[in-house]
């Protein structure tokens, strides 16, 4: 009798010990399914976020998996984020990384103002950062490199000239909706080739024009505002007087605050959300 209670009872400390042992390696917000982050590691990462989420007001998850349940890593990463109860404020803002080993590949979903602050420029520089540590194995620097880029992009905020462009509709929503002042659509017409083309073509017509007027005949002669004897060249001399030069630095699009333009590509999920995104493999 005592032997039986003695088997339980090791039965249910071993089924407890496994069980814990298989959630150990998740957080609020850090889910590693296959144990390539050691529980020091997720201690660490989970603080960062928890900072950055104070810092910047967005919820961020990492998700390290071989099973997408049949989903490609974009949906997969979209309903991750929706369906267990990530995000901040009324917009759900937020962004998650998703490590699918199942065919390795990397997904970053954003959700929000992250949307609005991370976009298609931005991830693809954030995912090269973060793929090539996914290559060498080493799981814990690339999830250490996203949150530092989560971190930076978020502290720059929303690039200017940002605008989501929705990949099913096509239409596109501007972050900055202020009326676009008259010198701004001067420049952009200064920009405009066609502006040029109209000129040319207007000059060319004129000079025509009064060509064919005149009929081709000289009016005017040397002596028609001068009398003649009036003016006689006694000396020439060529003098130099100085010389300058100036140097101007082009600094190119790139340098610019955010860089490689405002473009946010978006979709929507199955909870009907609009997310934003981009993957690769490693």
């Amino acid at each position: 009798m005592y032997k039986r209670i003695a088997v339980v009872i090791l039965i249910v400390l071993i089924s407890f010990t496994i069980s814990s042992l298989a959630h150990a390696q998740e957080t609020d917000n850090i889910y590693d399914y296959l144990d390539y982050l050691s529980s020091d590691n997720i201690l660490s990462l989970q603080g960062e976020i928890d900072r950055l989420k104070s810092k910047h007001g967005l919820d961020i998850a990492i998700v390290i998996t071989d099973d997408t349940e049949g989903k490609s890593s974009r949906d997969y990463a979209d309903d991750f984020y929706d369906y267990n109860g990530f995000g901040l404020d009324d917009q759900y803002s937020g962004l998650l990384l998703l490590i699918n080993m199942d065919i390795r590949e990397i997904w970053i979903s954003t959700t929000g103002m992250a949307i609005r602050i991370f976009t298609d420029y931005r991830i693809d520089r954030t995912l090269d950062r973060v793929a090539s540590y996914l290559s060498d194995g080493d799981y814990y620097m690339a999830c250490s490199i996203f949150l530092s880029s989560v971190d930076a992009y978020a502290q720059e905020g929303v690039p200017k000239g940002q605008y989501n462009y929705d990949t099913e509709t096509g239409q596109k929503d501007y972050y900055d909706k202020r009326p676009v002042t008259y010198t701004e659509k001067a420049v952009a017409m200064m920009k405009s080739p066609k502006v040029y083309i109209v000129a040319a073509a207007l000059a060319l017509f004129t000079t025509l024009m009064l060509s064919k007027s005149s009929k081709g005949k000289q009016t005017t002669n040397k002596l028609t505002y001068e009398q003649n004897g009036s003016f006689t060249l006694r000396h020439q001399r060529d003098q130099f007087i100085r010389q300058s030069t100036s140097q101007v630095m082009i600094s190119s699009s790139s340098s610019s605050r955010g860089g490689g333009g405002g473009r946010s590509s978006t979709h929507r999920g199955s909870s009907g959300r609009s997310h934003g995104g981009g993957g690769r493999r490693f």
